[in-house]
């Protein structure tokens, strides 16, 4: 019988992959840190580097051209029969980052959500 998996209750999961037993990536910008039984480090990177640039706080204009980039992205995954979870693909991530280094892209897990 296989143990039970860990369920993670911490809301920084959201932002994070576990990729190895001892490491994680970070959705938002696909840096790698360790990871060992607790979430600190990854707090640590998500305040000190993404938590200004979520949408809490934003302006309705900013809000507004998130909900428009969001729909944009949609829409091209759909037109081009890519699979949603090209958003979290380190490749695509990076490329997002050079037009826009502000951007926060939804996570692949979500994008149908929005389809």
């Amino acid at each position: 019988m296989e143990p039970a998996r860990k369920r993670r209750i911490s809301p920084v999961w959201e932002h994070f992959d576990l990729i190895t037993p001892n490491k994680v990536r970070c959705l938002l910008c696909s840096k790698e840190l360790g990871y060992i039984n607790n979430t600190s480090s990854m707090l640590r990177h998500y305040r000190a580097l993404h938590q200004n640039k979520e949408e809490t706080g934003a302006s309705p204009s900013q809000a507004t051209r998130k909900q428009e980039l969001d729909e944009a992205l949609v829409s091209m995954i759909v037109k081009d029969t890519q699979p949603f979870s090209i958003v979290d693909d380190v490749g695509f991530r990076a490329f997002v980052s050079k037009l826009d280094p502000n951007c926060v892209l939804l996570q692949g897990r979500y994008v149908w959500v929005h389809a």
